[in-house]
């Protein structure tokens, strides 16, 4: 629900002639500013308090045979807003305020939308009439005018897995023929410049492509011919038409965002690409929405031990993980891959009773969620949901998409349109990064697009110095699922890829920190019951933390090097740090929680954690009167505390 606290709109209705060539607009704290061109060509250039951000950047839209934004503008407007917003899933706060100041362009058929924040600045194409013709090209720039370091996500395939290794490095030392996943960060002085994306529907998804000095957007056209991949687990175009969407309409484009930062704490704490994104429809019922954590099948190969029966894909397996999350407090059960027919969601696996697990579940107070790849799901869609319904199902995950096209991108909605239909919360892997939607489908809980901890099954790319990166990069648009919750842990000269007995890199309280650190309304909690069980401090921590906040605080951090954060929830705060392979003593500032006697409940790495990563000590003390908790971050460490007003 949005109340509007103010508004004032201003409108130039000159003839083109007289309308202004270049117009400036700020953001209400009046930090960034906007220069808009619109002679000749659409170009921008933007600077924050008074250092230049970028360079003029133009841009445009080919419609059919025209090029928008090269035209003569008919009129311009302008407006200042600023509303609560209610969150109906939190992700890091409860309500916050949408304030920016607007400039809007007006032509013929089409206008051109600025719109300029506090924490960025964001444009989109809208078409004003049916237009019937494809949508062929957009030119999106970002020229920065010098050479500053970057953090990409470099491949160079439009189809692929959206799970790249960061690669920082100046701009201008980027292989030219490779692109970036969004977002991207350029580090121009002290400022941290986020380049992303939002409100994408029926529309590519945009890479970004480093030029000299710049990023320009990349868009994958429309598929022509598909074909099976990987067997028959996904499907990839093989060949693609000339043209990004094959027709206009009346309508949004996304919007191109410039996120921008004074330091990267601040940026732990927007929620720009949410505020820019679509709502939902006010007639729509989201209350049966419940966000929570999942005990998962999957990632530690169903490998339970101490035991009377057969642990595998099975009822009895099932059931077990049933009784632990009621047992405490886990809200889900997930079972993943082969619970079913391999390419059909409605045959069962002969030893896996799903109504009898999901009726023994609801009588448990579990929720059940399933596991599916993605093209059975586009196959058997009403049939399959309206049975996960039928059978008390509360959530699919869905996997193996790999693509980023408008084709794949409208199969998102699809499915978050269904989904809501049945009452299905929904969790993409195999997905591109998180653009806005999940605001108009809040059952959109989370999404992939991320290293998460699934890879040290099979590699070592799931680093902790990637897990003091994606905070700040890839969280920055959504919610992810990392998966965390290992309680096998390891050091570098430890640690080994294990299918069957998978660990983690860092320390124990590194763990137990990502719940603080990482967003995810569905949170995983990745290893088996019989490990759990090896550790009750530890996974009583876990089962206790939201999943959700009514208050995100970031207190300190550098981007690949270490994070700290204090999170709300109702009248308690949680607080957590991560390293990365450096060892640090830090101070937490504590004082955001003002008057009182407050009580901490504390894990810190322990005094051998840098040799056994498992060490830990869990301390309950006051906190301190001056609100400076001290604490020492061993090599790959963290911390994780649960603060009460006593």
């Amino acid at each position: 629900m949005n109340h509007i606290l103010f508004l004032l709109t201003a409108a130039f209705c000159f003839p083109s002639i007289t309308v202004a060539k270049i117009i400036e607009a700020g953001s209400p704290d009046k930090k960034n500013v906007i220069t808009i061109e619109t002679d000749n060509q659409v170009s921008y250039s933007l600077s924050r308090n008074g250092t230049k951000i970028l360079d003029t950047c133009p841009l445009s839209l080919t419609v059919g045979n025209d090029t928008w934004g090269t035209d003569k503008c008919r009129k311009i407007t302008r407006k200042s807003v600023s509303e609560k917003v209610e969150f109906i899933v939190p992700r890091k706060y409860k309500e916050t305020v949408d304030n920016y100041n607007q400039v809007e362009l007006i032509y013929k058929d089409y206008k051109i939308e600025f719109r300029v924040y506090n924490d960025g600045v964001a444009y989109r194409f809208v078409s004003t009439a049916n237009n019937k013709q494809p949508v062929k090209k957009e030119s999106v720039s970002f020229r920065f005018g010098q050479d500053h370091t970057s953090y990409t996500l470099l491949t160079d395939q439009l189809q692929n897995w959206f799970e790249q290794d960061y690669t920082v490095k100046p701009i201008n030392a980027l292989p030219k023929d490779s692109f970036s996943v969004a977002p991207v960060m350029v580090e121009v002085d002290k400022y941290k410049v986020l380049l992303a994306e939002a409100n994408l529907y029926n529309y590519p998804g945009m890479y970004l492509q480093p030029a000299q000095e710049s990023f320009h957007g990349i868009f994958a056209n429309y598929p022509d011919k598909e074909v099976p991949y990987e067997g028959d687990n996904k499907i990839y175009a093989s060949t693609r038409k000339d043209y990004l969407i094959p027709t206009c309409g009346k309508r949004v484009f996304p919007w191109r965002v410039i996120g921008t930062f004074d330091n990267a704490s601040s940026i732990l704490q927007s929620e720009l690409i949410y505020l820019l994104s679509e709502e939902k429809e006010q007639t729509d019922d989201y209350t049966w929405v419940k966000p929570g954590k999942v005990l998962w099948d999957w990632w530690n190969d169903r490998n339970i031990y101490h035991i009377n029966f057969k642990s595998g894909i099975n009822t009895d397996t099932y059931l077990y993980l049933v009784d632990y999350a009621a047992k405490h407090h886990i809200e889900y059960v997930l079972i993943d891959e082969g619970w079913s027919a391999r390419n059909d969601l409605l045959t069962l696996n002969p030893d896996v009773d799903i109504p009898r697990i999901c009726e023994y579940a609801t009588e448990k107070g579990v929720g059940i969620q399933l596991w599916s790849k993605w093209v059975n799901i586009m196959r058997q869609m009403d049939e399959a949901f309206a049975q996960f319904s039928k059978w008390g199902v509360k959530g699919v995950k869905i996997d193996f998409m790999d693509r980023n096209d408008a084709k794949m991108v409208n199969f998102y909605e699809q499915v978050a349109i269904k989904a809501t239909q049945y009452k299905l919360l929904v969790d993409f892997h195999g997905s591109y990064p998180n653009e806005g939607m999940r605001r108009k489908y809040p059952n959109l809980m989370t999404r992939e697009g991320v290293i998460g901890l699934e890879y040290n099954k099979w590699s070592k790319r799931a680093t902790v110095t990637h897990d003091v990166i994606i905070p700040y990069l890839r969280m920055w648009v959504g919610p992810m699922d990392y998966t965390p919750g290992a309680m096998l842990n390891a050091h570098p000269e430890t640690f080994y890829e294990n299918q069957h007995e998978p660990m983690s890199q860092g320390t124990r309280c590194r763990q137990l920190a990502t719940y603080v650190i990482f967003d995810s309304p569905l949170n995983m909690l990745c290893d088996n019951p019989s490990n759990y069980k090896r550790e009750p401090e530890c996974t009583a921590f876990i089962a206790r933390i939201p999943t959700v906040w009514d208050e995100t605080l970031g207190l300190d951090g550098k981007v690949g090097e270490y994070i700290t954060m204090a999170r709300r929830s109702g009248d308690e705060w949680y607080v957590g740090g991560l390293t990365n392979w450096d060892k640090r003593d830090i101070t937490v500032d504590l004082s955001f929680l003002g008057e009182g006697f407050y009580e901490i409940e504390l894990f810190k790495d322990g005094i051998n954690a840098d040799r056994a990563a498992c060490d830990y000590k869990r301390v309950v003390m006051p906190v301190p009167e001056d609100r400076q908790l001290k604490v020492t971050l061993f090599p790959g460490g963290g911390f994780a505390g649960r603060i009460e007003r006593r």
